[in-house]
């Protein structure tokens, strides 16, 4: 168990291949002057690693990423350029340069890193770009190709999007109004899995999402062009419907889970997150343990469930998931 420090802001966070778990975050030290740390978590301790190697910039064009590494090691994705391995607590960080940067810049403006989850089984990450103007509209992958024992790194695809077709985009939810804007959709986590590709894209607008909702949520299985190859979940019509609806998904690092987290407490799920079992694309409700019912799932590694509740972050043997 450990207390997020006052005004501790997640940044990114992910279970470990050896069942622990690790956060990214920055929040004001002493003096007010903000400090980034990497915190690795076990079932029993807490140890916090200081990253002034990725310092903390007002307005920065690129947010730190975070993605799991084989035998409990991760890497903190810094830019386009270079990337930081820790391979484990207390560890020296190793600074590795990104090769083949110029493949992004097919994209125009070049897109950003600005959040987001990418989950894999080997060695090839599907990394979230935005658009590079509407931070929040987070719309391709690339494919990074991370080698832990060579310390290597390099871009081998050019930013890739959905096809906006396959998506059930109602923008304004009125059919009499002619939508002449870009036709996109947003993608905001990935998961490699057994050379599949499956995404979350949280609608066609994200940039607005607080204020005015989505149009729809999906997770699919797609193809290299980003077609729709399976529909694992999908809800729609919310702009149809009373009250601003949306939901962020993000998968858990074993592959098996998508969790889904509404961002408005309209609708049946009234807020409550939801767990989306990819095998069969059975929706779940989580049942937190009793003491703890309004703790917020953060992901899934060595069979344990990882939550934070009141600003605590620990781990949960297990969660009951009930069909709904």
């Amino acid at each position: 168990m450990w207390r997020l420090p006052s005004e501790w802001w997640h940044e990114s966070w992910s279970g470990l291949s050896d069942g622990r778990f690790v956060t990214l975050g920055a929040h004001p030290d002493d003096s007010g002057e903000y400090v980034r740390e990497l915190v690795w978590l076990s079932e029993g301790d807490a140890t916090v690693d200081p990253v002034p190697h990725v310092p903390v910039e007002a307005f920065a064009d690129h947010e730190p990423f975070l993605v799991a590494l084989p035998h409990g090691a991760c890497a903190i994705i810094a830019g386009p350029s270079a990337l930081w391995v820790h391979r484990d607590v207390g560890s020296d960080p190793v600074r590795v340069p990104i090769g083949g940067a110029e493949l992004l810049a097919t994209v125009a403006p070049h897109p950003r890193l600005q959040g987001g989850c990418a989950v894999s089984d080997d060695s090839t990450f599907a990394i979230v770009l935005s658009h590079g103007v509407l931070t929040q509209e987070r719309r391709y992958v690339a494919d990074l190709v991370i080698d832990t024992e060579r310390l290597s790194a390099t871009w081998t695809s050019e930013p890739r999007a959905l096809q906006p077709d396959d998506f059930p985009r109602d923008r304004f939810g009125d059919a009499a109004f002619v939508d002449d804007g870009e036709q996109a959709v947003s993608l905001t986590a990935s998961l490699r899995a057994g050379g599949r590709l499956t995404i979350c894209s949280e609608g066609s607008d994200l940039g607005s999402m607080n204020r005015y909702g989505s149009d729809f949520f999906t997770v699919a299985t797609v193809s290299p062009d980003g077609a729709v190859v399976e529909r694992r979940w999908e809800a729609s019509g919310w702009k149809r419907q009373p009250g601003k609806h949306g939901i962020h998904g993000r998968f858990t690092v074993d592959g098996e889970h998508a969790i889904l987290t509404p961002n408005f407490g309209t609708g049946a799920w009234k807020g409550h997150q939801r767990v989306l079992r990819l095998r069969d694309g059975q929706l779940l409700a989580p049942q937190i343990p009793r003491g703890r019912s309004k703790a917020s799932i953060l992901d899934r590694s060595g069979g344990r469930w990882w939550i934070e509740h009141e600003g605590e972050l620990l781990a949960v043997d297990e969660i009951a998931l009930v069909e709904v």
